[in-house]
């Protein structure tokens, strides 16, 4: 009995910590309480996990009184009534979605998210989709690397000395641009036309995000709490924080100004520093005339002040330039009553009425909107997109690399000129500097590797050094043939079981090892996408001003449901038996096309 009492004593002293909290807040003209709204929210989540579903249901409705843009509320209240077969639970769902629309905070919060995520996600596919291009491809260049350096230098296990040549650079300059730019610049001479294909369709973004980087320099800015965008965005809301007053004052942002003089004007307003509010509203009018925010606030300014006459001024001011904005038809009415213009105070109100006022007003949490007499006028969602946008522009590169650096392990501008420049002296090189004839191709008979300088030409075949030694000295076709054909299962049993194992580390690989592209990339991409959600949590980036982190079950079930999926699929995919690379030898059309019509029965 004890504990109950204890409970309920520190419940209430809890509730009146609240009440003092909004009407301090409301005291100070905050439109929306985001705090309370959160911590109601997460006495909700707290209530469901106990089953109290009606206690929850009361917090969640408390939680959208303090904020009615929380979305979270929203969906998880229709959640509650989806499960109790409710007939108004897609009206709460559908406001979900409004709210979420309107409110710039989780707006941003969602896009910056959204796009590391696909970020993360396309360097995670690149970096296998690397991978499986050099499985493929290394063997043929370790080849002709490891002939050159026996024969010029007589070097011992010259193989496994070209492999590790070859892998030195992955290790010196890891990362995914640096693979993807490695890979493609001594892999491509060997690609067919739709691997070619898809190397520039992982090149392209990677470039045009790092020659135009303005969506990172947007997520730059997003996700600074610090930000001009960041505080411009809270003053919208909040009431007259001094703090927030002077981390404004503080930020000097080439071309926004007229944004930062409407905040600061906005702050003083709703502390009733109405000389100071005027200032700043001045400063915006003679920088941009048109700019209706400032002159209706400034409407407020004279209005709080009880001097309507100039009240109505600047209310009539912003109607000149836009004669249907509810905010300023408001004003303009709650003027006229003052003045005694009953018929022009009808007339605005059904203006404001049917340009949406009442939308306007449920955008303010209940204990707001009672002591207010004209509302003032906020940037939109779209003001606040501009001046992320205009600050976004104004970042210095320095800040651009350090926020990008820990992803792509080199600056993204840098990492744009080494990818084109990978690409184009892979074309050139391809085109101008290999002989053809020089390159490594496939035994005919066993498909092992081989070259001009290791193979032998007999019977109409391109044969490597081994099946040439079998049938060495041997004159009968019968014999030459079976011989053939045991070398020819031995090694592609072996070949296949190499395959196997090196192609199955990563799903998408195998596909893309035997030319299946496109399910190889479907593969590579759910792979990446769960990889990247399971640790991650779906929240790259945190909201700094939120107070709850809900991580339910199903985001870890999901995205390792997608893994597994990724994996089995992938080890189903049939073997192609062996890939033919291109061979530039004069065309032996008889003697290959039987030879060919005997390795494909072998295979199947």
């Amino acid at each position: 009995m004890v504990m109950v009492t204890a409970s309920a004593v520190a419940a209430a002293a809890e509730d009146r910590h609240r009440a003092r909290y909004l009407e301090e807040k409301v005291a100070e003209g905050a439109v929306s309480v985001s705090v309370l709204a959160q911590c109601a929210y997460r006495d909700a989540l707290a209530s469901i996990a106990s089953g109290d579903g009606e206690l929850a249901r009361k917090q969640l409705n408390d939680a959208l009184l303090y904020d009615p843009d929380y979305p979270d509320a929203y969906f998880t209240l229709a959640g509650l009534k989806f499960r109790s077969l409710e007939p108004d639970a897609p009206v709460y769902l559908i406001q979900a979605f409004v709210s979420l629309w309107r409110n710039f905070r989780l707006q941003k919060h969602i896009a910056l998210n959204g796009a590391a995520a696909l970020i993360l996600v396309f360097f995670t596919m690149s970096l296998i989709i690397s991978v499986a291009f050099a499985i493929k491809y290394f063997p043929y260049i370790a080849h002709t690397l490891g002939e050159t350096l026996a024969r010029r230098f007589n070097a011992a296990a010259a193989g496994f000395t070209a492999f590790v040549l070859l892998l030195i650079p992955l290790v010196l300059f890891p990362g995914p641009i640096a693979m993807l730019a490695y890979v493609t610049l001594v892999c491509w001479v060997f690609m067919r036309r739709r691997e070619r294909l898809l190397i520039v369709a992982l090149i392209t973004p990677l470039v045009l995000i790092g020659v135009f980087d303005l969506p990172l320099r947007l997520a730059a800015t997003l996700s600074n709490p610090g930000s001009l965008t960041s505080l411009v965005a809270r003053a919208n809301d909040s009431g007259a924080d001094d703090n927030l007053i002077t981390a404004i004052e503080g930020k000097s942002v080439p071309g926004t100004e007229t944004d930062k003089h409407l905040a600061l004007g906005l702050l003083y307003l709703r502390g009733a520093r109405f000389h100071d509010a005027s200032d700043h509203l001045f400063k915006v009018i003679s920088a941009d005339p048109q700019r209706k925010m400032a002159y209706i606030n400034l409407g407020n300014v004279h209005f709080l002040q009880g001097d309507y006459e100039k009240a109505l001024q600047g209310y009539r001011k912003a109607e000149d330039i836009d004669p249907i904005d509810p905010v300023c038809q408001f004003n303009l009415a709650q003027g006229y009553i003052k003045t005694l213009l009953m018929k022009k105070a009808s007339s605005s109100l059904q203006i404001a009425a049917n340009a949406g006022i009442d939308k306007e007003k449920s955008r303010y949490a209940a204990a707001a909107l009672d002591p207010v007499s004209v509302m003032p006028k906020r940037f939109s969602r779209m003001e606040l997109w501009h001046i992320a946008v205009t600050e976004a522009r104004s970042l210095e590169d320095d800040t651009l690399g350090a926020f990008a650096l820990p992803l792509t392990r080199v600056p993204l501008r840098l990492g744009a000129w080494l990818l084109l420049a990978a690409l184009a002296a892979a074309m050139v090189i391809s085109r101008f500097f290999i002989n053809p004839a020089a390159l490594t191709f496939q035994c005919s008979n066993c498909g092992r590797l081989t070259c001009e300088d290791c193979s032998r030409d007999d019977r109409d075949m391109s044969l490597c050094k081994q099946c040439a030694k079998t049938i060495e000295g041997v004159s009968s076709e019968r014999v030459v043939e079976a011989l053939l054909r045991q070398k020819r299962q031995s090694v592609l049993v072996r070949r296949k079981k190499s395959e196997r194992f090196f192609t199955m580390a990563l799903p998408g690989v195998r596909d893309i090892y035997y030319e299946r592209i496109r399910r190889g990339v479907f593969l590579t991409g759910l792979c990446s996408l769960s990889v990247v959600f399971i640790i991650t949590r779906g929240a790259i980036v945190s909201d700094p001003l939120t107070l709850v982190s809900e991580s339910p079950l199903w985001k870890t079930v999901l995205p390792a449901v997608g893994i597994v999926a990724s994996i089995i699929l992938s080890g189903r995919g049939k073997s192609i038996g062996k890939f033919r690379s291109k061979r530039y030898a004069p065309a032996r059309p008889a003697g290959d096309a039987k030879q060919e019509s005997a390795n494909a029965a072998d295979a199947a």
